[in-house]
């Protein structure tokens, strides 16, 4: 009896250091992300349900674009046109909704997603099939979507519907003190999307390829469907940032500094959230809460009385330093 329950605790405290290992990083940057949530309520001399709900639906979009990136890293690749896509996506809703009915902006919605979803595809199917590393194809597709954007609004302006506002925002106005319609979106598509990732086929096959690209070709995987598949999952993730940013805003602006910005933050969160930039490993959970932690930098650095010029440096040093940590705890695994 005595040696049974020995074997079992010894079996016990296997499981937990698996679980770790595995999820130890997502778990610390959701810790982190609580941490500061605390600490930004004490710098402000108010905090309540406006700040929880402002913070909710502000976050967002950088979250989704995180989830985006993710996926793409996860397959092997990185997408630098990400940021495009969603200003993109927010010129395109913002001058295509201003004065429609709300259920015509629905379907305005669910088309112009739908269409990022594609145009994303045929990126991954032109790195595919061109053999051009990723970062090459999608710097040259961000010039053609920052185009486009500027081509349908020129100038800032657009708007959107209360319909729209309120699935994103819980308010037609986009502000107000309900944060669940944006937490709800956010759960939303991480759970669907993890599912995808960790409990399919296609999922699996994004993480084989990008674990070895040569040695899934060769166990037989559709390398090719793999890496198509990861940039419409990609770009469709990317389109709801456009469209959460439309909801949340109100308007459309097709500036190219907004996006360029967006793509390095998504990739700093994908970092941040414990997934590899060489792909194969990783949660889209962890790069989800890495969002919202890169999004909170800048008002607690507000708060705290930091020049914006000094708190853009703070934040480079802040993910410098998570980047060594990553890489330093990815080179102990990989030597165990």
């Amino acid at each position: 009896m005595t040696a049974a329950t020995a074997a079992s605790r010894a079996a016990g405290g296997v499981r937990w250091g698996r679980m770790l290992r595995r999820h130890g990083w997502t778990a610390s940057v959701w810790v982190l992300l609580a941490a500061l949530l605390l600490w930004y309520a004490t710098l402000i001399p108010r905090f309540g349900g406006f700040e929880v709900a402002t913070i909710a639906k502000s976050g967002l979009p950088l979250a989704l674009l995180a989830l985006a990136q993710g996926v793409i890293v996860i397959s092997g690749g990185v997408d630098l046109s990400a940021g495009a896509v969603l200003v993109l996506v927010n010129a395109v809703c913002a001058q295509l909704m201003l004065g429609r009915p709300s259920a015509l902006t629905v379907g305005i919605a669910v088309g112009v997603v739908l269409a990022a979803a594609l145009a994303h595809s045929i990126v991954g199917w032109i790195i595919d099939t061109s053999k051009v590393p990723d970062i090459v194809v999608t710097l040259a597709t961000s010039f053609i979507f920052f185009g486009l954007a500027l081509y349908v609004l020129p100038s800032p302006g657009g708007g959107t519907s209360p319909v729209i506002r309120i699935l994103f925002t819980g308010s037609e106005f986009g502000i107000g003190t309900n944060p669940w319609p944006s937490l709800a979106v956010l759960v939303i598509v991480t759970a669907v999307t993890t599912w995808v990732l960790r409990r399919t086929r296609t999922g699996l096959r994004l993480y084989a390829v990008g674990s070895d690209r040569q040695a899934a070709f060769l166990a037989g995987l559709d390398v090719r469907r793999a890496t198509i598949t990861a940039y419409a999952i990609g770009g469709t993730l990317a389109a709801l940032a456009g469209l959460a940013t439309t909801a949340i805003t109100g308007a459309g602006e097709a500036r190219a500094a907004i996006g360029n910005l967006a793509t390095l933050n998504s990739v700093a969160a994908v970092v941040l959230g414990g997934i590899v930039l060489g792909g194969g490993r990783g949660s889209l959970i962890g790069a989800a809460a890495a969002g919202y932690v890169l999004y909170m930098l800048s008002p607690i650095l507000t708060a705290l009385g930091v020049d914006p010029n000094t708190a853009e440096v703070v934040k480079g040093v802040l993910l410098i330093v998570v980047v060594m940590t990553a890489a330093l705890i990815q080179s102990r695994r990989s030597q165990t």
